[in-house]
């Protein structure tokens, strides 16, 4: 993955870094754990169903003649968002990390598809085509943790599956989720029948609920629905 240039910046060492990012991580979990065990997560949480982006996000859809409500959607898996393999991570006290960052985080404002943090110290980017060395199917995060700068390839979807990022936003500083449309088929299956884009094909809607400080990412899946999504893409 691509992040900085490499004569721009200098880098502490990545495994302690990384190490006591997810140790701080770890710790702000088991603080939460007590206050979420009770919740129901079966159900898309309440403070993402109130969210305003999520209420424009799924009239929108509605519109657009796809029949989505809130309750339709089922917790489908949980996984971990931070992978060594995916990310960097740089100390802000490093000579020259925090001119890099400020030449970067104002890069994108004006690019429909990368979203801002309410800091404006964090965007995603969900952009629908290759670039900055991610591909169409990568989401790509960037933005500060504490003394941290984090650069990651925070997920990604499988292109066999026809799958197309259609939106993202923050609820918090630390919240954020992006909603996935794609075939529903296990990516991780050997034999994936063929459906092309521009095919009537039987798809989910994904909302990924990720959330930062806890290293989660929750996934919650649509009711199935027949669509084109190469017509249907142009009216999201």
């Amino acid at each position: 993955m691509k992040a900085f240039p490499k004569n721009l910046l200098p880098r502490i060492p990545f495994g302690i870094t990384t190490v006591l990012l997810i140790v701080t991580i770890a710790g702000a979990a088991a603080v939460n754990y007590k206050q979420d065990k009770d919740v129901d997560r079966t159900k898309i949480p309440e403070k993402l169903e109130a969210a305003t982006p999520f209420q424009r996000w799924i009239t929108n859809l509605k519109n657009k003649g796809l029949t989505v409500e809130a309750d339709d959607f089922r917790l489908k898996e949980e996984n971990e968002i931070y992978n060594t393999q995916w990310m960097t991570v740089y100390n802000i006290d490093d000579t020259g990390v925090m001119d890099q960052f400020n030449a970067n985080i104002s890069k994108y404002l004006k690019n429909k598809g990368v979203v801002y943090s309410p800091s404006d110290r964090q965007f995603i980017d969900y952009r629908n085509e290759p670039r900055d060395g991610y591909g169409a199917n990568q989401i790509h995060y960037y933005g500060l943790r504490d003394d941290k700068l984090v650069d990651a390839r925070l997920l990604d979807c499988s292109t066999n599956l026809n799958c197309y990022f259609d939106r993202a936003y923050f609820l918090d500083n630390d919240v954020f989720a992006v909603s996935e449309i794609s075939r529903n088929l296990d990516k991780r299956a050997d034999n994936i029948p063929p459906c092309g884009v521009s095919d009537v094909c039987i798809y989910t809607i994904k909302i990924h609920l990720v959330d930062l400080n806890k290293n989660s990412r929750l996934v919650y899946e649509s009711k199935p629905f027949e669509t084109n999504l190469a017509l249907l893409i142009p009216k999201l």
